[in-house]
């Protein structure tokens, strides 16, 4: 099997620490076949919006590039933090004790982290109005902190699932980006403790089926793709990644339809050979991938 897509990938515009320019991005996929690839950063809140704006400047200075595409990954936030850093009321979440211990940010630029009511009302903090008006042509839905649950496994896993589900769900979201990543992250509190022993990698495991089937449901009914991300193809402990893929793969025994994604945070695009191996081991094919609806319907 041949990757013939990538539509997550990260430039230096991200408000994390990806560092890509355009033309190296350019470069890496056309070396690698492409037929399809596109820029997403990362927009967790209204606050990221600049960062999209200069990453659609410099987009359109590259001109015209055949396959070339204008994403964006957005993060399922909370109602609260949205309408808290709409006022610019963030100043007091800056600092606070998280299991006993002091953790401290200096900005909202990964949302706000702490603070909040556990379960509270999810959100995407992007509207139609700001599809049109920069021209993104799909959108990726991702999991990237609790919504101030426990973090706890069992907890995590009910509130992994419950933002997968309003992600897959939400109208403005095409693809579902890297399922379960940074679980085994955020079932501990290794933010503020820096020990090993606070991730946990095993908890893939304790996933109920249920979860799995419910959403491979939801990606069908909707129309949805689910993401075949690296981060989860080579995630360090290759047995929870293994059973990743194994879980991906039932997915498309279930009719679920995928797309890839380096998720590049790297100044260099890497070769794709090696993630073409791994997929094709799995028994994934050239069929088992889509393009994102907008891209579908301008072909």
């Amino acid at each position: 099997m041949k990757l013939e897509q990538d539509f997550h990938i990260h430039t230096h515009c991200s408000c994390d620490a990806a560092c890509a320019q355009l033309a190296e991005i350019i470069k890496g996929c056309r070396q690698n076949g492409y037929r399809h690839f596109g820029i997403s950063d990362h927009l967790h809140t209204r606050f990221n919006l600049p960062d999209i704006e200069i990453a659609r400047k410099e987009f359109l200075a590259c001109g015209p590039v055949p396959g070339f595409h204008f994403g964006i990954e957005v993060t399922c936030a909370t109602q609260w933090e949205c309408e808290k850093i709409a006022k610019r009321d963030f100043a007091s979440c800056f600092t606070c004790e998280v299991n006993g211990r002091k953790f401290q940010t200096m900005t909202p630029i990964d949302g706000i982290m702490y603070g909040g009511p556990a379960n509270g009302p999810l959100m995407v903090d992007l509207t139609r109005e700001d599809i049109d008006r920069l021209g993104i042509e799909y959108v990726i839905g991702g999991v990237h902190k609790p919504n101030y649950t426990p973090q706890e496994p069992q907890p995590m896993i009910d509130d992994y699932f419950n933002q997968s589900c309003f992600l897959v769900n939400h109208p403005l979201v095409d693809i579902l980006a890297h399922p379960w990543n940074g679980l085994p992250f955020w079932s501990g509190y290794n933010i503020v403790t820096d020990d090993p022993e606070d991730v946990h990698p095993d908890i893939f495991f304790q996933i109920p089926g249920e979860y799995w089937d419910e959403l491979a449901h939801l990606l069908t009914a909707n129309g949805k793709i689910a993401e075949l991300n690296c981060c989860n193809l080579f995630y360090e402990f290759e047995k929870s990644a293994r059973f990743l893929l194994e879980k991906m793969a039932d997915w498309k025994s279930k009719g679920v339809k995928f797309s890839f994604a380096s998720d590049l945070h790297g100044a260099v695009y890497p070769d794709a050979a090696k993630a073409s191996a791994l997929l094709t081991e799995y028994g994934f094919t050239e069929e088992d991938f889509a393009l994102p609806p907008r891209l579908r319907d301008s072909r």
